[in-house]
């Protein structure tokens, strides 16, 4: 019986807070590339046992791995006990992911490299929050743009991804320029939540993921 299964049969069942805590001690998490990109062998099943989609989910216990062992749950519980929403699966809308991915974005692109920290950038992340059509973006400002994050990624392929600059520029850029046809909307949210969790106290990091429903799903909350 996997672990999960067993999970599910558990009478009473534990809290979410406590599932999450057992999660965040995964390797996965310590794996580089895979916890900012990747998916847990044990998602979506183990979100639904948190009672959360898999991208706030993901974004949590991904939190929660870089908090010291014994804060960890407490920390947890705070979110559970307080946060509202997050919990309906998200459409599969290109147009609307671009615009959570977006509204992600916004909450940590103060945390990005000088080129993504513009007022310019944060204004076409706020547009594309409120699904406005970039496509529309005059051609001599997506002609820098290109520039300045075509730079960007191959600079952040020579840096350690445990940079919180590193991810939060990822996270900006798969936004305003998508790496493949679609944004790839959880791979925001994990670099988002790394590079929250990487530079802020506790108290900030908690008030950023209690965002995160209402950024990934207005209509949830």
């Amino acid at each position: 019986m996997s672990r999960i299964d067993r999970w599910r049969s558990e009478e009473p069942r534990r809290s979410p807070a406590e599932y999450a805590t057992e999660l965040a001690r995964d390797r996965f998490w310590r794996d580089e590339q895979q916890r900012l990109i990747g998916t847990h062998p044990d998602f979506p099943d183990a979100a639904w046992l948190l009672g959360l989609n898999e991208e706030l989910a993901h974004g949590l216990v991904l939190t929660l791995s870089r908090l010291p062992v014994d804060r960890r749950q407490p920390f947890a519980q705070v979110f559970f006990d307080e946060s509202h929403g997050g919990r309906h699966e998200i459409s599969n809308d290109p147009r609307g992911r671009l615009a959570m991915a977006a509204s992600v974005a916004l909450l940590v692109v103060d945390l990005a490299v000088d080129q993504l920290r513009s007022e310019r950038i944060a204004d076409l992340l706020s547009g594309a929050a409120q699904e406005d059509d970039l496509t529309r973006t005059a051609a001599t400002t997506v002609v820098d743009l290109q520039k300045a994050i075509a730079r960007v990624r191959f600079d952040v392929e020579l840096e350690d991804l445990s940079d919180p600059r590193a991810a939060a520029s990822l996270a900006v850029a798969e936004v305003l320029i998508p790496a493949g046809d679609v944004v790839a909307l959880k791979a925001v949210v994990a670099q988002a939540s790394w590079a929250a969790v990487e530079s802020w106290e506790p108290p900030r990091v908690l008030a950023f993921l209690l965002q995160l429903p209402l950024a990934l799903n207005p209509g949830d909350v």
